[in-house]
């Protein structure tokens, strides 16, 4: 099936697991980042029965689109998911089933939830569901070899980088912001170390000069969907063959923090950082001291000896600054995306 096949099609049969697939999948730029859904299904679980005998799943994942997505395609070719499991971390004060808990819970499946998914009481839980493989898309903590060697055919993680490149949380950030002409998805197994194992399947995509962090996401999802199907069949047969990532090719970058926009940068430079930030981090400016968010910038007029900064505003959410090379127009907001300060001291989205 292609991505494109894959991003029109629902196969759900259940009202409202296909209304929320429908809504994700009409967005144009995909969050990586938690997506808050507080409408409930009004009836019980209406689709075919998931299967009952094929290898025993235990899905991990916070509720971003991304996550979601990958959760409802397990759901979509009817593996037989046996649990969900959810992080409390990312709810930061008030910790509730969030939509991954919903849509397990509408399956009439078990749900977890553990802010520490390492704990001796929290292993001992996962051994009791005996799975055979574990899929993780977009969980917000490290995890310990003792916790990856549970699963009797592989623990899984879905990374949106050409791994080696970008481990780390922000790979699609960091794609963009380091202006990559390819992005990729990659389905490895998961060791203790932060992306690093064995490479099971990888889907390469090209990266368009206008591409925003949102809609690259939104295409390697839609490439890795596929690649998660091969994977699982390929470990089903016991063919899947692991490759090892090359060191020479490899990079890690950090979490993103709130990131403040330096005038004295070339037009190109910050025109990518722009973009790297849309939807979830978009860079910011402080004038008449308060924070800008900007979620958009064009080029007016090459620079003729201006002062750097902002020199006024056009519109209300249009202001007019000078950069390095060019004098631009910046589309700005008075609020960044709520999660914009996330990961947490010492939380990590691998």
């Amino acid at each position: 099936m292609t991505a494109a096949a894959v991003a029109r099609r629902h196969a759900l049969d259940d009202p409202w697991l296909d209304q929320l697939a429908d809504r994700i999948w009409s967005k144009p730029e995909f969050s990586m980042v938690p997506i808050d859904v507080d409408e409930v299904p009004r009836a019980p679980y209406n689709g075919p029965p998931l299967d009952e005998h094929g290898p025993r799943v235990v899905f991990f994942g916070i509720p971003s689109d991304y996550g979601t997505a990958f959760l409802l395609h397990l759901i979509e070719r009817r593996a037989n998911l046996v649990a969900a499991v959810c992080s409390a971390r990312w709810q930061r004060t008030h910790p509730k089933p969030d939509l991954i808990a919903r849509i397990a819970g509408h399956l009439g499946r078990p749900v977890e939830v553990t802010a520490d998914a390492n704990a001796q009481a929290f292993v001992r839980c996962l051994k009791a569901y005996e799975p055979e493989v574990v899929v993780m898309a977009s969980f917000d903590q490290i995890l310990k070899a003792e916790t990856l060697a549970v699963p009797k055919r592989g623990w899984l993680n879905i990374h949106p980088s050409l791994l080696p490149r970008h481990r780390g949380p922000e790979p699609i950030y960091w794609t963009i912001a380091n202006g990559d002409r390819k992005g990729g998805i990659s389905v490895h197994l998961t060791v203790p170390r932060i992306d690093a194992g064995p490479i099971l399947a990888q889907r390469r995509v090209a990266v368009s000069a206008d591409d925003t962090a949102g809609t690259l996401a939104r295409r390697l999802v839609a490439e890795g969907l596929p690649a998660l199907d091969e994977t699982l069949a390929a470990l089903e047969t016991g063919a899947a063959q692991p490759i090892r990532t090359r060191g020479d090719s490899e990079s890690y970058e950090p979490p993103v923090r709130q990131t403040g926009l330096d005038w004295d940068q070339p037009f190109q430079q910050i025109e990518r950082l722009v973009r790297a930030g849309q939807p979830d981090q978009p860079p910011f400016f402080t004038h008449r001291g308060r924070r800008r968010f900007v979620y958009g910038i064009r080029r007016v007029r090459p620079r003729a000896g201006e002062s750097l900064g902002v020199t006024a505003s056009r519109l209300p959410d249009e202001t007019l600054a000078v950069v390095q090379d060019a004098v631009v127009a910046l589309r700005w907001r008075p609020v960044g995306h709520t999660h914009a300060v996330r990961p947490l001291a010492r939380q990590q989205f691998p």
